[in-house]
C-alpha cells in the first residue's frame, strides 16, 4: 500500500474511534458495512465500550491505562518525544492526552503523509515502524481482544485496526533505504 493511502487508512481508522459522529458512521451504513443505528445508539455503544462499561468492562482509549504495568508517565514522554522530534504539536482545542489512540493514530497518518511527500522517506518509515513497535503494536492487539467480547461494532473495528498496524509493520521491516527487499 503507498504511503498516502496508508495515512487516509490511519485518518479513517481515528475518525471510527473517536466520539461517533453521523457524518463518519452514515457513509459506513448506507455501504453495510455496519448495522444501521440512532445516533443515540452510537454514543451509547461508545460510551460502553469506552467510558462506562456495559455488560462488560470499559476498555480505556489511552495506551498508558491499557499498559498500566508500564508506567504511564514513560509512555507520555515517549510519546511526546516523537511529537516533538518532528515538530507535532497538539491542538489546543479538543485537546487530550497524546496517548489516546484517535492521537496516535493520527500521528501515524503524519508520519505517511510526510513519507508520501518524498523528502527524508526512510526516516519517516524508521519513525513509523518504531512507532508502532514501540506503542500501537504493544497495547492495539490485547485492546482489540479485550473489545472482542462487546456488542459493539468497536471489537471488529479494533481488530481491523490491529491486523492494519502489522500489516504496516511488516511492510517497513521488509523495505531498506526506500527499496523492498
Amino acid at each position: 500500500m503507498n504511503p498516502t493511502d496508508r495515512a487516509r487508512q490511519y485518518l479513517a481508522l481515528a475518525q471510527l474511534f473517536d466520539f461517533p459522529r453521523p457524518e463518519v458512521w452514515q457513509p459506513l451504513e448506507r455501504d453495510g458495512m455496519t448495522p444501521a443505528r440512532s445516533q443515540d445508539e452510537r454514543e451509547a455503544d461508545y460510551l460502553a465500550a469506552f467510558e462506562l462499561g456495559g455488560e462488560q468492562p470499559a476498555v480505556p482509549l489511552y495506551e498508558g491505562l491499557c499498559r498500566p504495568g508500564d508506567g504511564r508517565e514513560g509512555i507520555l514522554e515517549d510519546v511526546m518525544r516523537f511529537h516533538e522530534f518532528f515538530g507535532v504539536r497538539l491542538q489546543e482545542a479538543n485537546r487530550d492526552y497524546p496517548d489516546h489512540l484517535v492521537t496516535e493514530l493520527e500521528f501515524m497518518a503524519f508520519l505517511c503523509q510526510r513519507e508520501a511527500a518524498g523528502k527524508d522517506v526512510d526516516s519517516f518509515r524508521r519513525a513509523s515502524r518504531d512507532f508502532l513497535q514501540r506503542h500501537l503494536l504493544v497495547w492495539v492487539p490485547g485492546f482489540a481482544e479485550r473489545l472482542a467480547g462487546g456488542k459493539t461494532d468497536y471489537g471488529e473495528i479494533a481488530q481491523a485496526l490491529a491486523d492494519f498496524c502489522q500489516e504496516h509493520a511488516d511492510e517497513l521491516g521488509e523495505m531498506k533505504e526506500g527499496v523492498l527487499s
